[in-house]
């Protein structure tokens, strides 16, 4: 789906005057270190969790650490735990053996999910910048973090150290006050401003499809496909006065199905037009997997997943704009360590038409 990139391994060969320097890394970015799975957004928003790398049931954790480091100047910091399971204190963290120390856990806050989250999972979020900070400081020089008697609970900081520095320097942090890896004297004026979002232009409603047309675009739609194996299935939906969309699902695995996506003229013979859709970043693969179309909000989407569960692949979203298919959205997760879509490294940010 993606090209599987390197590890960070050059970090350590870059010199402080260079690090000093505005970024340079390109943006979207997305790395596996070690223990770790970094992703920065086109506004250079970096999201960076702790995930195995291995592939066997005892490399799997069922304790996550997430941190969000927003750009710009006066970009926020955020950390939180998820666990998947039953309740846990986290006051009984240990790092290395040793408590965690109260001084840290008592700025672990439960948050509440109320928009349908994982039942099973508990999240205990750092909000406070200073505190957040705190507890940085102290992991990134230990080696596992882990809650006592559970063999599955914990972090791996092995790679924390190298996350952070990459980080730093896709924002423009390294040697300034607000660097996560390597503070300096820089004053936090001296970061790059954050960058601003691409705005989505305005999707008209169009006109709904009539019975005729309808049938007519999915005979067009299943006409274009040759399964190897069962029936084809298409979908339809208007996209806009003189042209419509056409979703046919065919060739179904476990859990992904080959798709043929078409935008067509909505009167016959239905003559296909150039579907026009922003190239997804990373050279990523996209219409994979599961793809759908709702002509209610203009909306082009897919999910592609890794293995059956989904906490592992990639989606994106684009909004028709009457001329082209803008990328609203997109998420990657090269690991498979039971993260939900929704936690996956944001790659691409936007900001909807007003």
């Amino acid at each position: 789906m993606l090209r599987r990139l390197l590890p960070a391994l050059l970090l350590a060969a870059i010199t402080p005057q260079a690090l000093a320097q505005p970024p340079v890394e390109t943006v979207p970015l997305l790395r596996e270190i070690k223990q770790w799975v970094i992703g920065c957004d086109n506004l250079r928003n970096c999201h960076a969790l702790s995930a195995p790398s291995g592939v066997d049931e005892e490399d799997y954790s069922s304790l996550t650490l997430h941190l969000w480091h927003q750009a710009g100047p006066e970009g926020y910091l955020r950390l939180r735990f998820d666990h998947r399971g039953q309740a846990v204190d986290l006051s009984t963290l240990r790092l290395d053996g040793q408590p965690l120390g109260p001084d840290l856990t008592r700025d672990l806050h439960v948050e509440l999910d109320d928009q349908g989250g994982d039942p099973d999972m508990q999240s205990y979020g750092v909000i406070e910048e200073a505190a957040a900070r705190r507890l940085l400081q102290r992991l990134r020089n230990g080696q596992r973090l882990q809650l006592p008697g559970e063999d599955e609970a914990h972090v791996s900081l092995s790679g924390l150290s190298a996350a952070l520095l990459l980080m730093d320097a896709v924002q423009g942090r390294v040697d300034n006050v607000t660097a996560l890896a390597r503070p300096g004297k820089g004053a936090a004026s001296e970061v790059p401003p954050r960058l601003p979002p691409p705005v989505l232009r305005r999707f008209e409603t169009a006109p709904p499809l009539s019975a005729t047309e309808q049938a007519g675009l999915v005979a067009a739609a299943l006409q274009a496909v040759t399964p190897e194996e069962g029936e084809a299935e298409a979908n339809v939906g208007a996209l806009s006065e003189k042209e419509a969309m056409t979703v046919t699902r065919y060739d179904c695995a476990a859990y992904n199905c080959e798709f043929d996506v078409s935008r067509r003229e909505r009167q016959a013979p239905y003559k296909q037009t150039q579907l026009k859709l922003q190239p997804l970043p990373l050279d990523a693969a996209e219409l994979q997997g599961s793809v759908g179309y709702d002509e209610s909000t203009g909306t082009l989407s897919y999910f592609y997943k890794q293995r059956g569960i989904g906490d592992c692949g990639g989606g994106g979203v684009w909004v028709f704009d009457g001329k082209a298919f803008q990328l609203s959205e997109f998420h990657v997760m090269p690991r498979c360590t039971g993260v939900a879509y929704g936690d996956w490294p944001s790659l691409w940010t936007t900001q909807p038409a007003p």
